[in-house]
C-alpha cells in the first residue's frame, strides 16, 4: 500500500501490535488489576517520553482517549462568561469549532475569528489591536486538518503571554510533524492524538497542562483518580492529571510507548527531516501536473506535511476511490474539516495527501503515475460525451 493518509492516522509500527497484544495476554492472565500494577514503570516511561517530547516535566501530561477528549476536557472546563470574547484562526478544526458555537450558546461567550494577512498567516499587528480585557481565551488548530498552512503558533503565544490570555493549541497535525516546544509557545493547554504522526493507536492522546493551569479548570466529570478520596474529604489534584480518570486501556498506552520509543530509537529530529524533505517533494510534483491545483494558502510552507489539492473533472472522493483501486490511500476532507477557511475560499472539499516518514520517493511516484491516469480518463470520458 501506498499510505498518504498519516493526517488520519499512522501505521503502527510492529512492536506497538506485539505491546497491546502482550498485555491483553497478561490481562487475561493475571486478571486486568494486576497486569496494570505489573505496567506501572511502562506507564510511567510514557508519560516520560511524552514529556521529553514537548519539552516539559512528566506531571505536566494527562493522558486521554484522543485529541477531542482532550481538547473539550480543557476548554470545556474553563470559566467563560457572558461577554468573554473567544478567539479563533480560519483554519479551526471543525468539531472544535462547533464545541464552541456550544459554549458560545450555553454561556454567552463571544466567538470571533483572528485577523488574517491576505496571504493567509495571522495578522499579528491587527490581532493586538483588537484584544481588550473581555478576550479571554484564543483558541489555535496549529496545522489546520485540510493542509491549508501552518500557522505562526510562537508568535500567538507570546502575543497571549503579553496580554495574559488564556491560551490553547491543538497540535493535533503538528505533533510528530514539526518540531513542539511547550515552552516556546508560552501555550497554557496543548492537546494531541496518538494516532497520527506518533504512530501510536486509536484511542490515545495527551493534554499539556502549564504549571499552575490547573487551578483554573472546573472539571464537570472527576473520580478517584482526579480527585483522590483524603481524611478530609475529595481533593482535586493540581496537576494535568486532574483531566485523567481510572477507566482507560492500558494496553493502548502500551502500544503508543512501544512506538514512542522505536521513533526515538531512530531519531526525532531524522524523522522530522525526512518528512518535511518528502513534502517538498510531494508539492512539487504534484503543482507541475496539468490538471491538478494545489489548495494551500500562499502561507503555507513548501514542507507542511498536509497537501490538500484537487483535480480537474474529478471531485474529492471520486479521486480518492480511484486512488484505491491503485492500492494508494488518501484523504477527501470536506467542509467539517476547517469551515470557516473553506466557506470563505468557496471550497467544497478537496483531496488531502499527508506523508509520513517512511513515504519514499516510489510511493509519490505511485500516486502521480494514478492522478495521470484518472485525468486521461476523464478527459476522454468528456470527449466521448461531446
Amino acid at each position: 500500500m501506498h499510505y498518504f493518509n498519516q493526517a488520519a492516522g499512522g501505521l503502527m509500527p510492529e512492536r506497538a501490535l506485539h505491546a497491546i497484544t502482550a498485555h491483553l495476554q497478561r490481562e487475561q492472565h493475571a486478571g486486568p488489576y494486576a497486569a496494570a500494577q505489573q505496567a506501572q514503570p511502562q506507564l510511567q516511561a510514557l508519560y516520560a517520553q511524552l514529556a521529553a517530547l514537548l519539552h516539559c516535566q512528566p506531571a505536566d501530561i494527562a493522558l486521554t482517549t484522543g485529541n477531542t477528549h482532550g481538547w473539550c476536557a480543557v476548554v470545556g472546563t474553563l470559566a467563560l462568561q457572558h461577554g468573554d470574547r473567544v478567539l479563533v484562526a480560519p483554519g479551526e478544526w471543525g468539531g472544535n469549532y462547533a464545541m464552541l458555537l456550544q459554549l458560545q450558546n450555553r454561556t454567552g461567550c463571544v466567538l470571533e475569528t483572528m485577523p488574517c494577512t491576505p496571504d493567509g498567516a495571522i495578522d499579528l499587528v491587527a490581532l493586538e489591536a483588537m484584544l481588550d480585557e473581555r478576550v479571554r481565551l484564543i483558541a489555535l488548530t496549529w496545522v489546520p486538518a485540510h493542509g491549508s498552512t501552518i500557522y505562526d503558533a510562537v508568535a500567538v503565544g507570546q502575543l497571549c503571554a503579553r496580554h495574559r490570555i488564556t491560551y490553547v493549541v491543538d497540535a493535533a497535525q503538528a505533533l510528530g510533524h514539526i518540531p513542539v516546544d511547550v515552552q516556546a509557545l508560552h501555550c497554557d493547554a496543548l492537546t494531541a492524538p496518538g494516532r497520527k504522526w506518533l504512530c501510536g493507536p486509536r484511542g490515545t492522546g495527551l493534554v499539556y497542562l502549564k504549571p499552575g493551569f490547573a487551578a483554573q479548570l472546573q472539571p464537570m466529570t472527576v473520580d478517584h483518580v482526579s480527585c483522590p478520596i483524603t481524611a478530609a474529604g475529595p481533593a482535586l489534584r493540581h496537576d494535568a492529571r486532574v483531566l485523567e480518570q481510572s477507566e482507560s486501556s492500558i494496553a493502548l498506552k502500551l502500544g503508543w510507548l512501544a512506538a514512542l520509543e522505536e521513533a526515538a530509537a531512530t531519531g526525532w529530529p531524522e524523522r522530522l527531516a525526512t518528512i518535511a524533505q518528502r513534502a517538498s517533494q510531494l508539492r512539487s510534483a504534484l503543482a507541475a501536473v496539468p490538471g491538478v491545483t494545489l489548495r494551500h494558502l500562499p502561507s503555507a510552507p513548501d514542507d507542511c506535511a498536509i497537501v490538500a489539492f484537487t483535480v480537474q473533472g474529478s471531485t474529492p472522493a471520486q479521486v480518492q476511490q480511484a486512488l484505491l483501486r491503485h492500492d494508494i490511500q488518501v484523504a477527501a476532507s470536506g467542509m467539517g474539516f476547517a469551515p470557516l477557511d473553506m466557506q470563505g475560499r468557496g471550497l467544497d472539499a478537496v483531496v488531502r495527501a499527508s506523508v509520513a516518514w517512511h513515504t519514499t520517493p516510489a510511493d509519490i511516484t505511485a500516486l502521480l503515475h494514478a492522478i495521470k491516469a484518472l485525468l486521461t480518463h476523464s478527459a476522454q470520458a468528456s470527449t466521448a460525451i461531446i
